[in-house]
């Protein structure tokens, strides 16, 4: 059990006994696939990314921690491209797959985060 996760229980159990406290909310690996491919190409692109998210960021993967993931859908590769963007202009770090039996094309983004940019993007 990860240093963070045991503080995180004993401030839960803290604020439970004095009704006050409330958990921040825990970042969560989010993984971006596009809608546009079968529902079995969606997971194992989704896999990729999230593979290539533990060579990209070593720490940060390792802080999650093997935690909660979540797979959320975006239309097309048009989409997929325009959240690639976002996520780098604001700084996040992100990990891209781009299948080389599609041509090289950009199938899935992982980023670990709050989530509260991803409000909108339903899950796979």
């Amino acid at each position: 059990m990860s240093v963070s996760s045991i503080l995180a229980r004993v401030m839960s159990r803290i604020g439970t006994l004095f009704g006050r406290y409330k958990m921040p909310e825990q970042p969560k690996m989010y993984v971006l696939v596009r809608m546009d491919l079968s529902e079995t190409y969606r997971m194992v692109q989704g896999a990729h990314a999230l593979a290539q998210y533990a060579l990209d960021q070593p720490v940060l993967f390792r802080i999650w921690g093997n935690g909660t993931i979540v797979f959320l859908g975006v239309r097309n590769l048009i989409e997929l491209r325009k959240w690639e963007t976002t996520l780098e202009m604001k700084g996040r770090r992100l990990s891209s797959f781009w299948e080389p039996d599609l041509d090289d094309q950009l199938t899935a983004i992982a980023c670990y985060e709050l989530g509260e940019m991803f409000i909108g993007l339903k899950t796979v």
